[in-house]
């Protein structure tokens, strides 16, 4: 099923709101900032599910079709129409694990790993099925570690990864990170013996500095 576009609705959906109770650019925050939305945002949101639901047979497929388009945005850096498709697919189905997992990428861009954990362990509590989920929580917690030296969220990426690899053990993605990873603890065996095993499914997932780096160790 192709994305539809709601030409005419989407003109109205991002008009700045102009009522004085009306925070502005919320569209632009995960999950709409939390905030309590002012009557016309309300009826804006109304306007939306309206709509949808006289497009696509459910709600629960429309965030998927919206997930992918935000996804697009995402790997293009589009990061502003990412986020905004990204809160529409949060407000059609809050139990995507995908749609937290966007959010966890975007704040974690921003410079935020610390904030993006809040959204990465929120996707947690739906079920992950995507082991590169992993990788992104993993890389949060680990730059997290790089700031503030707390053993926990070092342990955590770790636990992530492990994860990850339950899902798919031929993530080369995975052992390529958890290389870094003990090349960081200092321990240059097993980060050898992980970027081999990188190496053996995608030689592309290596950082050819860090082969070098490791390969000088």
């Amino acid at each position: 099923m192709k994305f539809k576009l709601l030409p005419l609705f989407f003109v109205v959906f991002f008009l700045n709101c102009r009522g004085q109770d009306c925070q502005e650019k919320i569209s632009l925050l995960p999950m709409y900032g939390g905030v309590e939305k002012c009557p016309e945002q309300l009826a804006i949101d109304k306007s939306f599910l309206a709509s949808i639901d006289q497009v696509y047979p459910n709600r629960k497929e429309a965030a998927r079709l919206l997930v992918e388009r935000a996804w697009s945005f995402l790997f293009t850096k589009d990061y502003e129409n990412a986020m905004k498709r990204f809160n529409q697919a949060w407000l059609l189905n809050p139990d995507s694990y995908e749609v937290y997992w966007g959010f966890g990428n975007l704040v974690a861009g921003s410079g935020k790993p610390k904030e993006a954990i809040t959204y990465f362990e929120m996707a947690k509590q739906h079920n992950p099925t995507n082991s590169n989920f992993y990788t992104s929580s993993a890389s949060a917690y680990f730059e997290t570690f790089q700031a503030d030296k707390k053993v926990e969220n070092r342990d955590k990426g770790l636990a992530d990864l492990e994860a990850g690899l339950k899902l798919d053990d031929k993530n080369p993605k995975i052992y390529f990170l958890l290389s870094v990873t003990y090349f960081h603890l200092d321990n240059i065996k097993k980060a050898k013996e992980y970027l081999a095993m990188a190496e053996n499914i995608d030689s592309a997932s290596v950082d050819p500095e860090f082969r070098k780096m490791l390969s000088s160790r």
